[in-house]
């Protein structure tokens, strides 16, 4: 009996040695993974702050090798954080949009624009004859921050909705225009023959707004006509440089010279420019020979000149009339002319765009259109951001200005008056 109780206390005695061993093996075991745990996340912390510092130093690295701007460093920085701390949500394309826009206007480039990869497909469209228009020239006020019309052409869209020289638009199609989407603003009034565009419209004080079917534009650029007043004065009205005005120019030029007319005013008002290579074509039928435009880099190192051949209009006495918006092409057509001695310019003083932009398209279809060179007049002497200064200063009339342009009658024609007299026209 006392061995089988013994045997019993044995048992008992290793079960329970067993238990306590379990026990003390099983605390030791926790504590030691707690401490393990407790290592394992200190060293994940203290690795992630370490491939943290190691990823930003590389990153750090990697823009310093590839920009050296400090400029350009910092914003990678800006945006290196903002993708990984930044709470809200971050619209890609708008930002894209809105530091592409920022960049061109910071840096000045008054001509300068970006567009979106959709902008870019239409500005090649329209480049290539496939949209249409409403019928109007226009250029950027800066008062406003909108859309100027500098033009509206007779018979147009434009003219048949009512639209006048110096309106304003201010949105199109309930868009706002502004500094950052006025390239995009001006598209968006091309579009597809048919279609309506809505535009808002400044005039005055007030606002009004006006539905403008799109259709085709023929612009048909030289106009010409005898001077009310004296019929041996010839008047050529050029409204913007496109391929078809070399031509042109030369047909109605001849035929008052077959006429027996050899006083011309050349009215270059409202003209925005155009295409290099036009005004360049024009310029070499009417200049003698030498240099036509010199066009520079941004040093202001010569790049290229064109020249004008022996062969030149003879016997004629010219006059040309300007204003305020008379711009790039219209400039520089205005300014040799003048730098030959072949005419005299009257009216008031140019816009000031004496640059060229080159258009760039960039990698995902969107592109840019930045000023590249500059291109001076015979006498070398640039005149952008500065403008023509007449030879005979002529504010417009009063009562002429809210008129459209094509519709102001050569006998209230002021300007026109002047430029006649100068020509001989003496009542």
């Amino acid at each position: 009996m006392r061995k089988k109780y013994w045997i019993i206390t044995v048992v008992l005695s290793v079960l329970l040695a067993m238990f306590i061993t379990f026990e003390i093996t099983y605390i030791t075991m926790s504590e030691l993974s707690r401490k393990k745990e407790a290592s394992l996340a200190s060293q994940y912390d203290s690795k992630c702050n370490e491939l943290e510092s190691s990823y930003e130093q590389y990153y750090t690295d990697l823009i310093e090798d590839r920009y050296d701007s400090p400029f350009m460093q910092k914003l990678a920085i800006i945006d290196y954080y903002y993708s990984l701390f930044y709470a809200g949500e971050i619209d890609e394309v708008e930002l894209e949009e809105c530091l592409a826009n920022a960049y061109i206007d910071a840096v000045g480039d008054k001509f300068g624009a970006y567009y979106t990869a959709d902008d870019f497909t239409s500005f090649m469209q329209e480049s290539n004859g496939s949209l249409y228009g409403i019928g109007i020239s226009a250029i950027y006020n800066k008062e406003h921050t909108a859309i100027e019309i500098l033009t509206v052409f007779e018979g147009s869209p434009a003219d048949k909705a009512g639209l006048n020289a110096g309106d304003v638009i201010v949105a199109v199609d309930g868009k706002r225009v502004s500094v950052e989407n006025y390239y995009e603003s001006v598209n968006s009034i091309k579009g597809e023959k048919g279609t309506s565009v809505n535009l808002t419209i400044l005039r005055g004080e007030a606002e009004k707004d006006y539905s403008v079917i799109r259709d085709e534009i023929k612009i048909i650029a030289v106009t010409s006509h005898k001077y009310a007043l004296d019929n041996t004065i010839g008047i050529i009205r050029i409204s913007e440089f496109n391929e078809n005005v070399p031509l042109d120019l030369k047909n109605e030029l001849s035929k008052f010279i077959d006429e027996g007319i050899n006083k011309i005013v050349f009215d270059l008002r409202n003209n925005p420019g155009g295409r290099l290579d036009a005004v360049v074509t024009a310029l070499d039928y009417l200049l003698p020979e030498g240099d036509i435009v010199y066009v520079t880099d941004a040093d202001g190192n010569v790049q290229r000149t064109y020249k004008s051949d022996t062969q030149c209009v003879k016997n004629v006495e010219f006059v040309v009339l300007v204003n305020e918006n008379t711009a790039s092409a219209g400039e520089l057509f205005s300014a040799a002319l003048r730098d030959y001695e072949m005419a005299k310019l009257v009216g008031v003083q140019t816009y000031g765009k004496g640059s060229m932009q080159t258009i760039y398209r960039l990698p995902d279809g969107s592109g840019i259109s930045l000023t590249t060179n500059k291109y001076n007049p015979p006498s070398n002497v640039n005149y952008d951001k500065i403008g023509l200064v007449p030879d005979e200063v002529v504010e417009l009339d009063e009562k002429l200005k809210d008129k459209n342009f094509y519709k102001i009658m050569d006998e209230e024609d002021n300007q026109l008056l002047i430029a006649c007299r100068i020509l001989g026209y003496n009542n």
